[in-house]
């Protein structure tokens, strides 16, 4: 990819000021900061895909199991896997820290991240679900900031395209406080097309969509929402986890044993007095 770019040079006039990329790390930053999100192509094998696939399918009735289907209908989450690195660690070595994924979330964010939360999506055929609504993942927030404090990574399980309802973005909205006019929305939004395997990285402030699933299968995708430590958990993984990889120096972070919030000031000043003596 980055020989590919190299042979491009580009020819400029009274250009003093231009942006390069070293690395393919570098030129995935750059189109998430100007557009709001970048296609990383091959971020799941074949054999990773398949093993998702079955999984997000068992996990979910599982849960269903667990809390009942009319209550997830009633809670409108129905079609939505929660958590599921706490089930199965695969979640969370080849999903949540993805060989091609995770080096770019550290390069935005910084090594100090927790994972706010990872939802699988199983999108059924003709039937719509409230993620095709325009939305940021950071929601009810219209404010932009110059540097990002949370990054999404979106799994294409199945294939992404328009029969299936692959996602819609709004290219470069993360820089704007309000939503757009409808027109402006409908004019400028863009489909990702993506195969089985690749992932989606973008900025949290940027506006979103599911597309209607008109094909007879399922589509299925894996978000993974990362911040900066400031943002609360959706849910508490270390709870969740019961204190596996706490002793991981990176997992400790990212899985929220770090962040948790001190009971008391004695706490607080004993947790942080133990993790200087580490």
């Amino acid at each position: 990819m980055r020989a590919e770019a190299e042979k491009l040079n580009l020819a400029v006039h009274g250009v003093y000021e231009r942006h390069k990329n070293e690395t393919d790390i570098e030129m995935h930053l750059e189109e998430v900061s100007r557009n709001g999100f970048s296609v990383i192509k091959s971020a799941l094998t074949v054999e990773e895909v398949d093993y998702t696939r079955q999984k997000l399918d068992e996990i979910y009735q599982q849960q269903v199991d667990e809390f009942g289907l009319d209550n997830l209908i009633a809670l409108k989450d129905r079609y939505i896997v929660r958590s599921m690195l706490a089930y199965d660690d695969f979640f969370l070595h080849k999903i949540a820290c993805n060989e091609k994924i995770l080096p770019v979330i550290k390069k935005a964010l910084g090594n100090n991240i927790s994972l706010s939360s990872q939802v699988g999506i199983l999108n059924p055929p003709d039937d719509t679900l409230y993620q095709t609504a325009w939305h940021r993942e950071l929601q009810y927030q219209h404010f932009t900031i110059s540097r990002p404090i949370a990054l999404q990574s979106l799994f294409c399980i199945d294939r992404f395209n328009a029969t299936t309802g692959g996602t819609f973005f709004l290219p470069g909205s993360h820089l704007h406080e309000p939503f757009p006019s409808d027109e402006y929305a409908k004019k400028h939004e863009i489909q990702i097309i993506a195969d089985p395997g690749d992932a989606v990285i973008f900025d949290a402030l940027a506006y979103h969509r599911a597309g209607v699933n008109v094909s007879p299968n399922v589509r299925r995708a894996i978000n993974n929402l990362y911040t900066l430590p400031i943002i609360q958990q959706q849910i508490n993984f270390s709870r969740m986890m019961n204190g596996r990889f706490k002793d991981d120096p990176f997992l400790a972070g990212l899985l929220g044993y770090r962040w948790e919030t001190a009971d008391s000031v004695l706490a607080w000043r004993q947790s942080h007095l133990n993790n200087k003596k580490a």
